[in-house]
């Protein structure tokens, strides 16, 4: 009978420790980030430049969004010493990846060359892009939302979009269906694991404060307290079916897709095309329009933006559908057992 790993050596603890230092290091780096954020905009140094559209949307980011966004950096910045520590891509007893610098990098996150990668990449920005544009025009001609003056110049919008899908797109399949995926990997099997990964990356998305809840002043504690409030308001949003079906469904789903996509291929750039076209529909639907409707009207059907509601869901899951008939008789089976 092989002996038991102590609770303090087991890949569990590592993966606990991993998540409890990222919410640490956000919180010191979160106030860091906000005022270099807004150094860099009161500078005016990315004003009128090809990153003007980062430039507007840190000058109206407020603290929560800076939060956001030292969460995935931090999740970055421990990654290789989470991965190092677990050992994985290794097999047993194995100290250290034969190959190339790319074959060794590959071979830690579990994935495989993918000569079609710019193929994949575009095909899937185009697919989820446009299905869900498709979705915003249809809501447009039945009057349930209306066009609005954005302020901007629809170039502006354009540009911004595509710029923050790319940044999310591929910082997020990085990291969930990259190290997250990879890490967990050691403790699950693949179906069970495809799941996981998929309501990990749906319920992350709730960690937000209280609507409207902002920092009256930014100081190197605020990020700690921030952390606190998050994790006060998290639970509650649970208890309104309605939210379940509205918001959490579309991100479960929309992690059911992605985590398909990389399961299937072993790679990351189908999913980051698909990953970064939504958010491109939603950051190019937002501004140029406004509900047309009070949300208790249509709610859990529509929301607030193309990323709210049960019919966006049913868009996810259509998707997923082409991508199934798509990719079916290529590739082997996603949910193969590694040695």
């Amino acid at each position: 009978m092989p002996e038991r790993t102590p609770f303090f050596q087991s890949s569990v603890f590592k993966i606990l420790v991993y998540l409890l230092g990222i919410m640490l290091l956000a919180s010191l780096l979160a106030p860091w980030l906000y005022s270099g954020g807004k150094h860099v905009v009161a500078e005016g140094w990315l004003k009128g430049t090809w990153l003007g559209g980062l430039h507007g949307s840190m000058e109206r980011a407020k603290f929560s969004r800076f939060f956001n966004r030292s969460v995935l950096l931090s999740a970055l910045v421990l990654l290789w010493p989470a991965l190092k520590w677990l050992n994985a891509g290794k097999a047993r007893g194995e100290t250290s990846p034969a190959g190339s610098r790319n074959g060794t990098l590959l071979r830690a996150f579990q994935l495989s060359p993918n000569p079609w990668w710019w193929g994949h990449l575009l095909g899937g920005f185009v697919l989820a892009a446009g299905t869900l544009l498709l979705l915003g025009g249809f809501y447009v001609s039945e009057g349930w939302y209306q066009w609005r003056d954005a302020g901007k110049s629809l170039a502006s919008i354009l540009l911004g979009a595509l710029g923050t899908g790319l940044a999310v797109g591929l910082l997020e399949e990085f990291v969930f269906r990259g190290a997250l995926q990879v890490v967990v990997s050691k403790l699950l099997r693949p179906r069970t694991l495809f799941v996981v990964i998929a309501a990990f990356f749906a319920v992350v998305h709730f960690f937000n404060p209280p609507q409207g809840l902002e920092a009256k002043e930014v100081t190197a504690t605020t990020g700690l307290w921030m952390v606190g409030q998050i994790f006060g308001h998290f639970f509650s949003q649970f208890a309104s079916p309605g939210f379940l079906l509205a918001e959490f469904a579309v991100l479960f789903a929309i992690g059911l897709v992605l985590g398909y996509t990389r399961m299937k291929t072993g790679s990351l750039w189908l999913g980051t095309g698909l990953h970064a076209g939504w958010v491109f529909g939603v950051k190019t639907f937002s501004p140029l329009t406004e509900r047309a409707f009070a949300p208790a009207e249509m709610m859990p059907w529509l929301g607030d933006t193309l990323r709210v509601g049960a019919v966006s869901c049913l868009v996810v899951l259509f998707t997923g559908l082409i991508l199934w008939l798509w990719l079916r008789k290529r590739y082997g089976d996603p949910f193969a057992e590694t040695p």
